[in-house]
């Protein structure tokens, strides 16, 4: 049975290149940092999507069919053991480049937060009920293991979970257009992403 347009598990994709239907935005040669490969501990036990931001900028790779306004997302990833410094995360409401939220886990040093990327400047979203200037929840992610990240985006409010656990909500007013959904990662670390889902709400 074919997946529906907004669930990816890689598994037909061909492996050793970029996979269809998604937009590289980062270094020029996109191959060296995104490709599909096969990996027997992946969640559906077959390809994973690959990325690396050897050149210690945001590499991100947007999903292109599935364009909503409010929606759930959820990927599962693990960041290689012999990664370096980076964050990985996930983003909604892609408009472009320099336009978009990001869900942000650092695994070197053990922080989660929700920016709003306007411009191409980061400005961290409060997490609700937390103290002013405390933008980000110290959480230990750890690497060489798979997680799930979750995200569910309704207007202006945001639900942000770890696998089943809640971890925050948050209130950000910012782009009101619908938008894309994808990955990204940033600093020189290696991450796999299975299972991509992106479901539009009306």
């Amino acid at each position: 049975m074919a997946a529906a347009p907004g669930n990816v598990n890689f598994d037909s994709l061909r492996q050793g290149v970029a996979p269809q239907n998604w937009t590289l935005v980062g270094p020029t040669d996109a191959g060296q940092f995104l490709r599909v490969r096969y990996d027997a501990s992946a969640p559906s036990r077959g390809n994973v999507l690959e990325t690396s931001a050897r050149s210690g900028t945001a590499s991100l790779a947007i999903f292109d069919p599935v364009v909503c306004h409010d929606g759930d997302l959820s990927v599962k990833f693990r960041i290689e053991p012999q990664a370096a410094s980076g964050t990985i995360g996930v983003v909604w409401r892609y408009q472009d480049p320099k336009n978009y939220y990001l869900l942000e886990f650092s695994s070197s040093l053990g922080v989660i937060a929700v920016y709003r990327v306007r411009e191409g400047v980061r400005a961290p979203v409060r997490r609700r009920g937390a103290k002013s200037g405390d933008a980000v929840l110290r959480h230990e992610v750890k690497s060489g293991e798979w997680h799930v990240a979750r995200v569910n985006f309704r207007g202006d409010r945001i639900k942000a979970f770890l696998g089943y656990r809640r971890l925050f909500e948050a209130e950000a007013a910012g782009f009101r257009g619908a938008g894309k959904a994808g990955v990204v990662t940033s600093g020189s670390l290696v991450a796999t992403f299975d299972d991509f889902r992106i479901e539009k709400k009306l």
